[in-house]
């Protein structure tokens, strides 16, 4: 079972900012868990889903028997953030990514053609919120503003059926969107990919919000290092 979100991501938050103080070497073994929970004083299943978070975010990576260590710049294989598909024994990322395309597709449909400007804003915001975070190096912001910018789509949607399809998918999807963060080349791609979503939205352009929201996660696929062909399409 999932920890409160909140927590995590103030622990995910708290372990991205020792990083990027230094407090350890790249590619250096971070203390044990229990200390580090102590430290941090939360507990060992709040701190492991919050290395879990930072892991698909290409930050760190687990060694079985070994611990957890810092991933180097660019690392990718074994380990790393390509390779760490942490539902790889129920789920294939690929097939996450083509279900994503058509539920998230119908979502962006359905909200182009009843987004209000109070909704466009909100979505504005998100967008905002990710380009600071990317100015500032801050890759948990940045999937936490990510996340926050598809919830909204699906709640503008208006449909309650498909809000609680996009929860019982949440942790699972969550997964796929921050392997999607983990190449630091490309890290950026999405905040202008979510602005011609926007666009497409402000222009109540289902047709034009369906193929720009097509367009990022198939995208986002290829940040995880899969080509996404699309069946039909």
């Amino acid at each position: 079972m999932s920890m409160p979100m909140r927590t995590v991501e103030h622990v995910a938050h708290e372990l991205q900012q020792r990083i990027r103080r230094g407090e350890w070497k790249q590619g250096g073994r971070l203390p044990g868990q229990r200390q580090l929970a102590e430290d941090l004083g939360v507990s060992r299943a709040s701190l492991r889903e919050a290395i879990t978070m930072l892991e698909g975010l290409g930050l760190l990576r687990s060694e079985a028997g070994r611990g957890v260590f810092l991933a180097l710049p660019g690392e990718k294989g074994r380990g790393a953030a390509y390779g760490l598909w942490r539902f790889q024994g129920r789920y294939s990322l690929r097939d996450v990514y083509l279900l994503r395309t058509q539920v998230e597709e119908l979502a962006a449909a359905l909200a182009a053609g009843v987004v209000t400007n109070a909704g466009l804003a909100r979505l504005g915001r998100c967008v905002t919120k990710m380009q600071a975070a990317g100015d500032a190096g801050d890759l948990v912001a940045m999937a936490e503003a990510d996340s926050a910018f598809h919830a909204a789509i699906f709640e503008i949607a208006g449909s309650p059926m498909l809000v609680e399809l996009a929860e019982s998918l949440a942790e699972v999807v969550e997964g796929s969107r921050r392997v999607a963060f983990a190449d630091p080349a490309r890290v950026r791609e999405p905040i202008r990919e979510h602005r011609r979503i926007l666009d497409a939205l402000g222009e109540h352009s289902g047709k034009a919000a369906r193929r720009a929201m097509r367009m990022h996660i198939v995208s986002a696929a290829g940040r995880a290092g899969l080509e996404l062909k699309i069946p039909g399409v």
